[in-house]
């Protein structure tokens, strides 16, 4: 009966110096990734932070007085004329879909 105890109480030992080497090799593994994690976060706010400032600068060239600036600066390159009302086609001076279009001119 005796040795059936010091079996018992071997056993257990054994399992108690099992479950607290694992438990440390998880503890270990747990850290290493909390600061993987941490590395992740800062590394994401960086780059939220990249893609605000790129989100004003695309606001500032895309503003309507930055974009008068470029045209003014290159109009002799652009030669841009401004839009006026009769620049534009009414509906009735265009011509009705698939009119003067021969289907072998359109094929080549």
């Amino acid at each position: 009966m005796m040795n059936l105890w010091r079996i018992l109480v071997a056993c257990l030992l054994v399992g108690l110096v099992y479950s607290a080497v694992t438990l440390y090799t998880v503890k270990i593994e747990t850290r290493e990734l909390d600061r993987a994690l941490g590395r992740l976060e800062a590394r994401g706010l960086a780059i939220q932070s990249e893609i605000d400032a790129l989100d004003t600068e695309w606001s500032y060239l895309n503003s309507p007085d930055h974009l008068y600036y470029l045209i003014g600066l290159h109009s002799d390159v652009l030669q841009l004329q401004e839009r006026v009302p009769d620049s534009f086609a009414r509906l009735s001076e265009l011509p009705p879909r698939g009119a003067g279009i021969d289907v072998q001119e359109a094929a080549q």
